[in-house]
């Protein structure tokens, strides 16, 4: 219970700063005393819903806000154009290029990436993994390989599957074709949220 106390304490601090109010100001607009808000900000005071209720009331907050976690402000990934990063994939011997985009550095059960696959390309490997997949053509075209269906993408064409149908990508009409690929790993996903 400890932590849920710090954490209601440290977050009506947090945003009645964040609103410019004083310990007064919110005394005033909840009819509480300024003593009482001091104690539930320093956790020495644990509010009952009403007063809690009335509170988030005053800052304008939901009374669920007290009770969420916490987000990390720096949970974030920025991959600007000239420091492109590209990484290796079993698909790499198969003529695939592929670009890592930015991602959430805490949430490793989603890629994000931009895969160029060249006119000389004509490796039909059929590719077979655990998750799902979203792929959009932004340039360029090509035939996706479904199984023993055969599907013809062009820029601004999208597709989404279940990555263990065996599948491929080969580009059409001698062009360049440019991918963006979402990879969602289901299973690792599955486990995280098992064990935590």
């Amino acid at each position: 219970m400890q932590d849920t106390e710090v954490k209601i304490g440290e977050r009506v601090r947090k945003i009645r700063n964040e609103r410019g109010l004083t310990l007064q100001d919110v005394a005033n607009f909840t009819g509480f005393s300024k003593a009482l808000i001091s104690q539930i900000e320093n956790n020495i005071v644990m509010p009952p819903i009403n007063t809690l209720s009335k509170i988030a009331k005053v800052l304008n907050v939901k009374m669920t806000y007290f009770f969420e976690e916490e987000i990390n402000q720096k949970d974030y990934y920025v991959v600007k154009k000239d420091q492109k990063k590209f990484i290796f994939r079993e698909g790499v011997k198969h003529g695939y290029m592929y670009e890592e985009l930015a991602k959430v550095k805490s949430f490793d059960y989603l890629d994000l990436l931009l895969v160029t696959i060249k006119p000389d390309k004509r490796d039909e490997k059929l590719f077979s993994h655990e998750g799902y997949e979203y792929m959009f053509v932004v340039e360029g075209g090509m035939s996706m390989k479904m199984g023993n269906d055969v599907i013809d993408l062009y820029a601004g064409d999208s597709i989404a599957f279940n990555s263990k149908i065996p599948h491929a990508a080969v580009p059409l009409d001698d062009q360049t074709a440019l991918v963006l690929c979402a990879h969602l790993k289901v299973e690792a996903l599955r486990e995280f949220l098992q064990n935590n």
